[in-house]
């Protein structure tokens, strides 16, 4: 009865004080599931919920149920894979005779296409191809690694072929990476897969799993790279510096002598202008003549350590980037050097300009003279942290926001152009993981999980909150994705590595791009569809849907979702779920929680909030 009042005043205060956003299905789980686990949404929009009683999907529209099974009984959260663009998802649970199995299964029916039964595979990750009209799972048995294709045409299960014994480090253990694949799957002439685990080489046919050929290298491979210019296999491993070349259909070392390098091999790419391939070394780099197989060069250029060649015309800059100090060098043709350049801090960016080179370190950024080797600002930028990116399209320029200061960074011409400082935004340090985006004809919004700040694109501060996190070990939120981690080096800079990645997709003229759970700070189910074929007119549509989902702090185009403690001391309960306009910075719709660390899910495409609270009731709100 106590429960019942209390329920009844919430809703009240819901309707009240609310905006009177709509509830528009509840259902309590408690006699089918007991107590749900955990929920979660698929790819084509049914909510999954785990119970102690078993495991079901719901329609998100209905709330109706769409398939249980009994059988699935404490399903394992951990092991939840969705995966991206199709209507499947990988999930573990514990039989009645305690062993563990695992499933995969189509989300749409709740059909079983993969089922481990007694053999005790498990599932670790998996790597969709499309081109090759499969899903490659990775997958542990006791101590030995395996690989199984999924067919994407028929649904089923083709081969599983076993690629050596498991030896995951202790660093993809500390970072979570479940993955035991170092370099992913190359495709030579013969439709062969190429595959680098640790220090082995597995070529392995496609379509039985057979294994064609299996080398083993002294020490880790550091680099394989295939190319099919000339149908060659380039290895370089650590601690060796001499470069093996195979060929890929049989496994023959055909290496033109003894290559030796300086340090060992990191990267092979294919030049454009000359269609030569550039050899990148630890310690410097070469050019190779794809036909021979020769060294162009007869010494390597020298700069250590190196981490990036850009190639322009017939000029090269290499980038050494040290923690402390870094360098910069113009290469010519024949492998001299025409000037080089020091810079201060780590050199996390750099990108090619109609003037010159332009680079961000953590201590300043700056462009290149091409023909001097001198810095053209005569005033650097500095970033304490790495800076908020977003591309403002109307206008064509990156904006760049770091430490109170706004920036305007033309890629082409590399002018950059201070539009906004001295901005404090509500909570914002250095440590915090601030991003960016566009509002079209508005400005740009600021944010991280718990900050909303919107910026106009005259340099004004139009609003900035802070929403206190419900808990200080809140699981609603992964942890932060900061860059010095990401980087593997130990910097004094804080920053999410995405503006990073938003920085080197705009130098290449990516403006958008759909993040997935491979890695993704967001998890997208898909804003477009899977196709499989060769695409040559046969292409085969797989799935096609535009729903997407988000995960920590929930966005869509013009809201962002916020789990916070409850700003109203009156109401009935202690956190909420905001909903802001990311325009006007204000509270449009909030939805109080009976949890402090409730299990949410924001349904973009129909508007929707759907909360699983105290493990048993299940409510959907649209907005």
């Amino acid at each position: 009865m106590l429960r019942k009042s209390y329920l009844i005043a919430l809703t009240f205060w819901c309707i009240c004080n609310m905006q009177a956003q709509e509830k528009i299905w509840e259902v309590n789980l408690k006699e089918s599931l007991y107590k749900v686990g955990w929920i979660e949404q698929s790819n084509d929009g049914l909510i999954l919920a785990a119970g102690a009683k078993g495991f079901m999907a719901l329609n998100n529209n209905t709330g109706k149920v769409v398939w249980q099974n009994e059988d699935l009984k404490s399903v394992d959260r951990n092991s939840f894979l969705n995966i991206p663009q199709l209507p499947m998802f990988y999930i573990e649970y514990s039989s009645l005779l305690g062993k563990s199995r695992g499933l995969l299964m189509n989300s749409s029916n709740g059909d079983i296409l993969f089922d481990t039964q007694e053999e005790e595979y498990r599932i670790k990750n998996f790597l969709v191809i499309p081109e090759q009209a499969m899903i490659l799972f990775e997958m542990i048995k006791d101590k030995t690694r395996y690989l199984m294709k999924f067919s994407l045409e028929t649904w089923e299960k083709e081969w599983i072929a076993p690629v050596g014994e498991n030896k995951l480090g202790l660093l993809k253990k500390v970072l979570g990476n479940p993955s035991f694949i170092d370099h992913e799957p190359q495709f030579d002439r013969q439709g062969n897969m190429i595959i680098g685990i640790g220090d082995d080489i597995y070529v392995l046919n496609p379509k039985d799993g057979s294994l064609v050929w299996n080398y083993e290298a002294k020490n880790k491979i550091k680099a394989l790279v295939y190319s099919p210019i000339n149908n060659n296999l380039y290895l370089g491993v650590k601690k060796s510096n001499r470069l093996v070349i195979f060929d890929p259909a049989t496994g023959e070392d055909i290496t033109p002598g003894k290559l030796k390098l300086r340090g060992y091999m990191i990267d092979l790419v294919k030049d454009d202008d000359s269609d030569n391939l550039i050899l990148l070394e630890s310690e410097g780099f070469n050019l190779i003549d794809p036909k021979t197989n020769n060294l162009l060069w007869k010494k390597s250029f020298k700069i250590d350590p190196l981490t990036e060649v850009i190639p322009k015309g017939n000029d090269f800059y290499a980038i050494g980037a040290g923690e402390k100090l870094g360098l910069m060098a113009k290469v010519d043709a024949e492998g001299k050097k025409v000037w080089d350049a020091k810079i201060r801090g780590y050199a996390y960016y750099n990108s090619l300009t109609e003037k010159g080179v332009m680079y961000i370190s953590t201590e300043r950024a700056n462009i290149i003279d091409y023909t001097t080797g001198k810095d053209i600002w005569k005033k650097d930028v500095k970033f304490r942290s790495i800076p908020a990116v977003t591309y403002d399209w109307q206008e064509d320029k990156v904006i760049i926001f770091e430490d109170g200061k706004g920036y305007k960074f033309d890629l082409r011409t590399g002018d950059i152009d201070l539009f906004a400082e001295n901005v404090e935004l509500e909570n914002v340090t250095k440590k915090t993981p601030l991003e960016a985006e566009y509002i079209e004809n508005t400005g740009y919004f600021l944010f991280s999980d718990q900050h909303v700040s919107l910026l106009s694109n005259k340099g004004k501060l139009v609003y900035t909150d802070y929403y206190k996190e419900p808990s200080s070990n809140n699981t609603l939120f992964a942890l932060g994705n900061l860059a010095g981690n990401a980087l593997g080096v130990d910097l004094d800079i804080e920053g999410s590595i995405e503006n990073i990645n938003m920085l080197t997709d705009l130098s290449n003229g990516v403006y958008r791009q759909t993040l997935d759970q491979n890695g993704a700070r967001d998890e997208t189910s898909t804003t477009f569809g899977l196709y499989v074929g060769s695409g040559q007119g046969n292409m085969q549509t797989v799935l096609e849907t535009t729903r997407t989902r988000y995960f920590n702090s929930k966005q869509t185009n013009d809201h962002q979702f916020i789990v916070a403690k409850n700003r109203n001391e009156s109401a009935p309960t202690d956190h909420a779920i905001y909903m802001v306009n990311k325009a006007t910075g204000k509270i449009e719709k909030e939805i109080g929680l009976l949890d402090k660390t409730p299990n949410y899910l924001v349904d973009d495409i129909d508007n929707r909030v759907f909360i699983n609270e105290n493990n048993e009731l299940l409510s959907c709100y649209g907005f």
